[in-house]
C-alpha cells in the first residue's frame, strides 16, 4: 500500500490540519495541457478516486490569450468538503501542476498513479506538506490569551 498522508503512531493532538501534496508533472504532451475537456474531467475523477466529496462542479479556465499570448494552457479548482484540488498546465513547456489539500489524509501514491495515468508525464516531481501542525498550540494560546483577558 502507498503512503497515507498521516502516520498509524500520530497522535490526534499533534495531527496536522491538513494534508498538500503537490506534483509537477514534465513532458506532458500538447493536447493533455490544453484539452479542458480532459482537465475537467480530470478534476472530476480524482475526487470519485479519493472518495472526496465535491462541494460543486470544477471550474476550469483557458488561459488567456490576449494576456498570454502564445501560451496556451489552463487552471482549474474542484472545492471539495475535506479542501480543494487544483491543476495549472504551460502547453508551451510540456509542464502540469496538481495540488490536492484535504483535511482527511489520503494516499500520495494513489494520486501520483491517478495523474499519471490521467496526463502520462514523463517525469513526476512531488512534495508533500502537513499544514497547520501548530494549529491547536495556537488555539491554546488564543484561549488563555481571552481568559486573561490579553
Amino acid at each position: 500500500m502507498g503512503q497515507t498522508a498521516l502516520s498509524a503512531s500520530a497522535k490526534p493532538d499533534d495531527a496536522p490540519w491538513g494534508f498538500q501534496l503537490i506534483l509537477d508533472c514534465f513532458g506532458c504532451s500538447h493536447e493533455a495541457c490544453c484539452d479542458l475537456d480532459r482537465g475537467y474531467e480530470f478534476l472530476d475523477k480524482i475526487c470519485i478516486h479519493l472518495k472526496m466529496t465535491k462541494q460543486t462542479q470544477p471550474y476550469i479556465f483557458k488561459t488567456c490569450e490576449t494576456a498570454f499570448p502564445g501560451r496556451p494552457g489552463y487552471s482549474g479548482w474542484v472545492p471539495i468538503i475535506e479542501s480543494g484540488i487544483q491543476i495549472h498546465t504551460s502547453a508551451h513547456n510540456q509542464f502540469i501542476s496538481v495540488d490536492v489539500y484535504s483535511c482527511r489524509p489520503f494516499d500520495q501514491e494513489e494520486v501520483v498513479e491517478f495523474t499519471k495515468r490521467w496526463f502520462n508525464p514523463t517525469h513526476v516531481d512531488t512534495a508533500f506538506l502537513h499544514r497547520g501542525k501548530s494549529l491547536q498550540m495556537h488555539k491554546s494560546l488564543a484561549s488563555a490569551s481571552v481568559a486573561t483577558g490579553g
